[in-house]
């Protein structure tokens, strides 16, 4: 029996101007472990740059106690303020067969969110979704947007 992909998703409000938040994990992704100290360590360019899709990123981040790695290979796009990260090595391969995470800032209104999306696939059935990686990054993402609000109340 073949094993397909699954998705989980999950989307918060965000506070901070929409634009500057999405440029921020886009352009900037080297300020994150400044934002969000206790869930990432650090993230470093492996191949290209910070916002060129194709380029590469090594991830050091803590979950459940524990540190991990991920590198991961990124594309962007601006007009629709999305971001996606393909898993190619790390931690979270010894989980999942296949890893993806999608990011999105959207705005509905007078209201802006941010959307993470997971699209998983599991090496066997018994296995658990990765909700506690969809619940780092909705934590991460509100670490952020209160970082930078405080920053720019500071200014």
């Amino acid at each position: 029996m073949a094993n397909t992909a699954e998705t989980l998703e999950a989307e918060i409000r965000i506070k901070f101007d929409p634009d500057e938040y999405f440029h921020t994990f886009a352009g900037k992704a080297h300020q994150l472990p400044s934002l969000c100290s206790d869930k990432m360590h650090g993230i470093d360019v492996h191949e290209g740059d910070w916002k060129t899709t194709g380029s590469v990123k090594l991830l050091t981040y803590a979950i459940d106690g524990k540190v991990e790695t991920v590198k991961e290979r990124i594309g962007v796009d601006e007009e629709n303020r999305t971001i996606t990260y393909e898993v190619l090595e790390g931690h979270i391969l010894e989980q999942y067969k296949t890893y993806k995470a999608k990011f999105q800032v959207i705005s509905k209104g007078d209201s802006n969110f941010a959307k993470w999306g997971i699209e998983y696939e599991n090496f066997s059935e018994n296995e658990r979704p990765p909700f506690h990686y969809l619940q780092w990054l909705v934590h991460a993402a509100k670490d952020v947007d209160a970082s930078l609000l405080k920053a720019h109340e500071n200014k």
